[in-house]
């Protein structure tokens, strides 16, 4: 099975190729950074406003799978990912995986949300996503599958870097107390994408832990696994609750590739050794 990986230079899109390319034929997009795990004549450069370079791509590899980690103009993105539904719309078996965001219910965070909750947005980056989902679902029905996902961490991700630069530079964190998400690592996303790939599975997912825990608290958490300075932080108060999660409610996915905030924890203190 040939698969093609869009963005795949992205911090979640390394991981996905990491975690496939012993099991299929995986090929890879980047705009400049290329990616290192796979063979250097299965990468392709490509910028989103060269639409005929996305079709020469498709054209070329004939993936049955495509997994969409892009990022950019939105509208650009918009436009390439209908070239890619409707190369899809003819392969028998052909199937879109789609990364998006837990910002599709940013204008609802009265609780924690799962797979089946309506979307709603107050974002840009927010309604892009929506939009995104719909396009695909639109097109290509049962054969997209999205991937929700909240905040990605890892080994050597950005957020650790930056979170490691401010405390070092004693540099104010903004923070919210009353402000609860989940979490996922580039490795969670990659297992689950690999389970879905190999059972065939589809609609939609919410790729995190199956618990919450407060921005601040975690914040502090993670510094102290790290052993990093305390974070100075620069508070930004609300009056209630919110939240902005999306919780894996899919009982497809097995137990061992279930995870809670502490599991996250555990993991990147770990692998930060």
């Amino acid at each position: 099975m040939r698969i093609l990986i869009l963005g795949a230079s992205s911090y979640a899109g390394q991981a996905i190729a990491k975690a496939l390319i012993n099991k299929y034929e995986v090929y890879g997009t980047y705009y400049t950074q290329k990616i290192n795990c796979l063979d250097e004549n299965k990468v392709f450069q490509m910028q989103l406003e060269d639409t005929d370079s996305i079709k020469r791509i498709l054209d070329h590899v004939q993936p049955q799978i495509i997994i969409s980690s892009l990022r950019g103009d939105f509208q650009l993105q918009l436009g390439l990912h209908t070239i890619a539904a409707d190369y899809l719309l003819p392969i028998k078996g052909g199937k879109l995986i789609f990364i998006s965001s837990s910002n599709v219910f940013d204008a609802a965070m009265e609780k924690p949300h799962y797979e089946s909750d309506k979307t709603n947005s107050q974002s840009d980056y927010g309604n892009f996503k929506i939009k995104c989902e719909q396009l695909l679902q639109d097109k290509l029905n049962e054969r997209c599958v999205i991937v929700r996902i909240p905040q990605i961490y890892g080994k050597n991700s950005p957020r650790i870097l930056k979170l490691a630069e401010d405390t070092k530079n004693n540099t104010p964190i903004d923070t919210y107390p009353q402000f609860y998400v989940n979490y996922t690592t580039d490795i969670q996303i990659a297992e689950w994408i690999s389970y879905i790939i190999k059972k065939d599975l589809g609609g939609v997912f919410h790729i995190g832990t199956k618990d919450t825990c407060d921005y601040m608290r975690f914040q502090l958490e993670l510094s102290k696994i790290l052993e990093l300075k305390e974070p100075v932080f620069q508070k930004e108060e609300s009056l209630e609750k919110c939240f902005q999660a999306v919780i894996p409610g899919r009982t497809e996915i097995p137990d061992e590739l279930q995870r809670s905030v502490t599991d996250v924890l555990e993991y990147l203190g770990h692998v930060q050794e």
